[in-house]
């Protein structure tokens, strides 16, 4: 099952504007940042006119795993900590992509510049936010507790390579939300992201805070400097 969701700037906002604090470093307590602030916000007034924000979603059941990977439709997306994953306490895999259109800048200064960046960057983890909460709606809040959304997993984290992005578009159809991979593994609009969600068992056995941010080992998890065995 794939469907689109359309995410709104109002319902984005509160978590972007955290975010844009956080990235930029900004002190409430201090006055020359909360002056820079000032002027990051008047550079989103101008930007959020055009900002469009829609994540394309495809949903399949527990039978998509594999050892290391998710197989669909004969597309692997190679991901090394499934291992450790208590596969059969999966109920849903969630694969999905995420956009925006860019918070633009008629600025020429750099400032500026840097500024609408950063929000787009802060509207892309809004509107992940917000896909959290949408997928927590609709499959997690009537499990009466027992179920619960896992981490996002995605390249670049869990053991999977950055080239994998290339095997999302081979699984889901972009063109519906405008997104395209160049050769180089960048998205464009670059403000995108691509990655799943799983839906599992809240006692499930999940892969350990530290794969988090590992970007994949060629010989596998076995060769981890984490692995004690």
């Amino acid at each position: 099952m794939s469907f689109i969701i359309n995410f709104k700037e109002e319902d984005a906002f509160s978590f972007a504007y955290e975010d844009f604090i956080s990235i930029c470093g900004f002190k409430p307590d201090s006055a020359k940042h909360q002056k820079m602030l000032a002027s990051g916000m008047q550079i989103r007034e101008q930007g959020i006119v055009k900002l469009d924000m829609k994540a394309l979603l495809s949903v399949y059941g527990p039978d998509v795993l594999r050892e290391n990977a998710i197989e669909v439709d004969g597309v692997e997306l190679c991901c090394d900590a499934l291992a450790s994953l208590d596969r059969e306490k999966v109920s849903k895999v969630i694969i999905y992509m995420i956009t925006i259109v860019e918070c633009g800048c008629k600025s020429e200064e750099i400032l500026d510049r840097l500024y609408a960046d950063i929000w787009g960057t802060a509207y892309v983890n809004a509107a992940y936010e917000l896909l959290r909460q949408e997928m927590d709606s609709r499959y997690i809040s009537g499990s009466k507790g027992q179920l619960t959304l896992s981490d996002a997993f995605g390249p670049g984290y869990y053991g999977m390579s950055t080239r994998e992005i290339e095997h999302f578009f081979e699984m889901m159809d972009a063109d519906k939300i405008g997104v395209q991979c160049l050769s180089s593994g960048i998205m464009v609009p670059v403000k995108s992201c691509a990655g799943f969600l799983l839906v599992l068992e809240k006692e499930a056995k999940i892969p350990e805070e530290h794969c988090k941010y590992c970007a994949g080992n060629p010989r596998g998890c076995q060769f981890c400097v984490h692995n004690k065995n």
